[in-house]
């Protein structure tokens, strides 16, 4: 019955390309050809034993070569988003409003995040692709989709057969070495409105000879990106309130915001008054700054790439490989808003030495009608307001970066005796970036610049060294108001390089021991591997020290190695009943010594119905970001804890963060002299600190269960299906600065600074600085169902077929494992309890059809409070329709012509005051942003 079932998806994989069920799994490398009696033994995603049949103990998806090309997929991480176990991790979507990781391309399964995702090209590590400083996650622009033969995903943890990452699963992409000849294919597409270009072109080479094969593949492909003007529902800074939906844009326009509390009104509150920089009131409806107008939905992106492969019989019983790819992946004039600047806080309250404390009102900068009117209102000095501005004249703030990936991976198989064989391979991959961002100031240039006089009708630079080296007064005060050789003063270049370098080195012994079971021979693969990663981020100058717009940045540099020995076993303890088991030791040199197991049970009730378990446990060791990321700025609104509180010891909810306030001197002074502890708004608002990593952080570690089925109802339909649960704890996280700060108030053992978590004024005892690290904080768990159903029946008008995979998500849970709050994830924009795609294709003679189907579940805002009327907390279910077709002219030619989103369905609107919004007005990992689109590939061979 197996080697029947076998031949049959080997017939299927190749009138269809793939199918999508775990039954299928592993079709294309069965051996022998169809309708042979006898199937070798091969190796399967999930374990280093080859073996005969096709379905493990863990469950596997596999996504083949046609439904990757028939999709109009440039980049792999495209199609995985769209399955229904996956989440887009960064894409040019997501990533589009950052600086370091715009354009990157990553996965995340089942959304628990790409650092617990590992990814794996022919069953090997590849290279991360994402600046140290920023984090850790496989580029998949550096994999080009025209290699690839299938894509496997392991939809459980397998840290005990692969190592640390695969908390998740795993996702092992396997590339073609069956090229013969030279093949051309390229690929052309456009969206409905005309924009998101985007263009292919490959060619590879290929030769089987007699002991062994090679190819060589070269492309390009450019993707122009999107425009956020060029969708209406991005096109304007919006906010939901409980009377609907209105423009809101930002509060820091080209002209300049004066605002200031120094008026009260007959109760003696304070009253918020602003200016324009011309001294006219401000009026946020008319003056206020639409960021959309410089935002990119989809970033652009332009890719280059060599790829080659050799593989040669070196004797009877040795055949050697090699493998290397280069990729270049160039983001050219991604975009977001002009700095928005606080001078307040970004100029005068710098720590780059700074003796300035403000502007008077009297300088010959500040237009006389603000004087005025700001003098009427008791201000002298702009430090007593908050003064912001939009550097407009600057320009958007423009990132043009390139990465480069290399990897080279080489080893051979010894088959020793027909048995036992010898797997061994070494690879290395780098990848660096270098960037360049527009649109900055030099923070400590302006400080001179904004300190001006007035000399004989002359306004200039107070600072004599200054005025040598070239200081011109800055004028911020209205729109277009900084003169060409004030902005050519205080413009900053922002460079940032980072490099991350991955060595492994492995080796894997297999075969079959002497001892039988009733089922047969015991089964068994160890070995040992040592992993090396390092990485180095390099920030500009200027934003090391604080002296430019952009955050404060400290360089990332560090390493970590690993040394792994695994053992795992397959025990036939019965005709239709199989047992394995996996370790895995680690020796960690940061974490120490790490173990991890899995035990798997196959039990063939009959000749069609296999039900199977797994249990396993895993580990995420910290990586260089999270071990040794260098400590950036950040100015994320912080809730300070002693606000409020009163001489007499009330204001404030806790008694305990009462108490420890008066125990801090800065604090107990300002209460003992004013009566209660009340910070200004620009108090509240200027609270600086820093995030990096931390070389106390330790792994984290998951234990994972899965118990399912496997049916071959007919020799046309099969059916999967697996309950999952994923718990994972000291979950490795960047803890927000409040609950920093919250928790060391609200200790009982409470010491001033809490060993340097936070800094106040020694004056004012306000709250300077509030620092946050990588630290094992969480307890996140998973669990659901997984279903998968593949139908394939040949008829005399063709072959139909069907696939439909389904995930039903019942618990997605955060709980503090310090405080034992618990957040409930399922259900909201990211997390839906139902997502699924079906499949639908058709196949004759010539012709080839494809329809799918995807599916979000409705959803809402937040399981949290609800915030917002119902019309924007409650989200409706989406359906998108893609559609494809494709024609063989010649028996080596091939056009595919297709729609994504064919009905046009427009993503649900999330503005602002939507707790799962990003800066695009909806939700870009969840819903379609670009609308339908066309595409057109060929590919050809001779």
């Amino acid at each position: 019955m197996l080697n029947n079932r076998v031949s049959k998806a080997v017939r299927l994989a190749i009138a269809f390309g793939a199918a999508s069920s775990a039954t299928f799994a592993g079709q294309v490398m069965a051996a022998g050809e169809e309708g042979a009696d006898k199937v070798e033994r091969i190796e399967v995603t999930g374990s280093r034993i080859k073996r005969t049949d096709l379905e493990t103990a863990v469950p596997v998806t596999t996504i083949g070569k046609a439904e990757i090309g028939e999709t109009g997929t440039l980049n792999i991480q495209d199609i995985l988003s769209r399955s229904p176990i996956a989440l887009a991790g960064s894409d040019q979507t997501s990533s589009a409003f950052t600086t370091t990781s715009v354009g990157l391309n990553t996965t995340e399964l089942r959304g628990l995040s790409e650092e617990r995702t590992l990814i794996l090209v022919n069953g090997r590590r590849f290279v991360s692709g994402m600046i140290p400083s920023a984090g850790y996650a496989v580029d998949l622009n550096a994999i080009p989709a025209r290699l690839i033969e299938r894509i496997d995903v392991l939809k459980s943890a397998s840290s005990a057969i692969y190592g640390s990452d695969a908390v998740a699963g795993v996702v092992n992409i396997i590339l073609r070495d069956d090229i013969e000849g030279v093949e051309v294919s390229g690929q052309t597409g456009l969206s409905d409105r005309g924009d998101r270009e985007k263009h292919s072109l490959n060619v590879t080479l290929g030769n089987t000879w007699d002991s062994g094969n090679a190819w060589i593949s070269m492309g390009y492909d450019t993707d122009k990106g999107i425009k956020a003007v060029d969708r209406s529902f991005s096109a304007r800074d919006i906010a939901a309130t409980d009377d609907g939906i209105v423009v809101s844009n930002s509060s820091y326009p080209p002209g300049a915001r004066i605002q200031h509390s120094k008026l009260t009104d007959d109760e003696g509150k304070a009253i918020r008054t602003s200016y324009n920089g011309d001294g006219t009131p401000y009026n946020h409806a008319q003056n206020s700054f639409n960021r959309s107008e410089f935002r990119q939905l989809a970033t652009p992106i332009e890719r280059k790439y060599i790829s080659g492969s050799l593989n040669i019989e070196v004797s009877d019983n040795v055949t050697a490989f090699a493998e290397f790819q280069w990729n270049n992946a160039a983001t050219d004039g991604s975009t977001i808003e002009p700095v928005p600047m606080n001078i307040s806080s970004d100029v005068w309250k710098t720590d780059v030495g700074s003796q300035t404390l403000g502007m008077s009102i009297d300088s010959p900068l500040i237009p006389d009608l603000l004087r005025t009117n700001l003098r009427a209102d008791g201000v002298e000095n702009l430090n007593e307001t908050l003064f912001v501005r939009r550097l407009f004249e600057f320009g958007p703030r423009d990132t043009s970066l390139e990465r480069d990936t290399t990897r080279v991976a080489t080893g051979f198989n010894w088959d020793i005796d027909g048995n036992w064989a010898l797997d061994t391979y070494a690879t290395y991959g780098q990848t660096t970036q270098t960037q360049q961002n527009g649109g900055q100031m030099n923070v400590e240039r302006a400080r001179f610049a904004l300190d001006a006089e007035e000399v004989d009708g002359v306004i200039r630079c107070k600072d004599e060294q200054a005025r040598l080296q070239g200081c011109v007064p800055l004028n911020l005060f209205g729109a277009n108001t900084v003169t060409p050789e004030a902005l050519a003063y205080v413009t900053s270049p922002a460079k940032v390089y980072g490099k991350v370098e991955q060595s492994v080195v492995s080796s894997v012994i297999s075969g079959e021991l002497p001892y039988e079971f009733d089922g047969g021979l015991l089964a068994m693969a160890a070995g040992v591997e040592y992993r090396y990663e390092k990485g180095v981020a390099q920030p500009g100058d200027l934003a090391q020290v604080g002296a430019a717009t952009t955050n404060k940045a400290a360089p990332t540099s560090g390493s970590f190695s690993a040394t792994d020995v695994f053992v795992e076993f397959s025990l036939p303890v019965l005709e239709n009943v199989r047992i394995d088991l996996a370790a895995r030791a680690s020796d960690h040199s940061v974490v120490g010594d790490t173990f991890t197991y899995n035990i798997g049970a196959e039990y063939r009730a009959t000749d069609t119905l296999m039900l199977r378990t797994s249990y396993a446990t895993a580990v995420r060791t910290p990586n260089v970001a999270d071990l040794y990321g260098g400590r950036g700025e950040t100015f994320a609104s912080v809730t300070a804890p002693c606000d409020g509180l009163k001489a007499d010891g009330t204001g404030l909810d806790n008694a305990t963060v009462a108490a420890n306030c008066m125990k801090d001197p800065a604090v107990a002074a300002r209460v003992q002299e004013q009566g209660i502890f009340e910070l200004t708004l620009f108090e509240t608002q200027g609270i600086g600190g820093t995030l990096g990593g931390s070389e106390d952080v330790k792994e984290e570690t998951a234990d994972t269960f899965s118990i399912g089925a496997v049916w071959q109802a007919t020799d046309e339909l099969a059916f999967t299906v697996d309950y999952f649960d994923v718990k994972i704890e000291d979950a490795i996280t960047q803890l927000t600065r409040t609950t920093v700060i919250t928790r060391c108030y609200e200790s009982t053992d409470f010491t001033v600074g809490c060993n340097g978590a936070y800094v106040r004024n020694p004056n004012t005892g306000a709250l300077t600085d509030v620092h946050t690290s990588s630290t094992n904080e969480n307890t996140i768990e998973v669990s659901g169902v997984d279903l998968e159903i593949d139908y394939r029946v040949d008829t005399d008008y063709g072959t139909f077929g069907s696939a439909l995979i389904y995930t039903y998500t019942d618990k997605w849970t955060t709980t503090s494992q310090t405080t034992g709050a618990a957040e409930e994830s399922v259900g909201e924009v990211e997390t839906p309890k139902h997502r699924f795609n079906l499949n639908l294709t058709y196949g004759y003679e010539d012709i080839n059809a494809r329809w799918r189907a995807r599916y979000w579940h409705s959803v809402v805002d937040t399981n949290q409070t609800q915030r917002l009327p119902d019309a924007y907390h409650n989200i409706d279910s989406v359906m998108y329709h893609d559609a494809s077709i494709g024609y063989s002219l010649f028996d080596d030619t091939k056009f595919t012509f297709g729609i994504n989103n064919v009905f046009d369905k427009k993503p649900p609107l999330l503005p602002r005051g939507v707790s799962s919004m990003t800066t695009a007005n909806t939700n870009s990992r969840a819903y379609d942003i670009e609308g339908r689109s066309y595409f057109l590939n060929f590919e050809t061979k001779f």
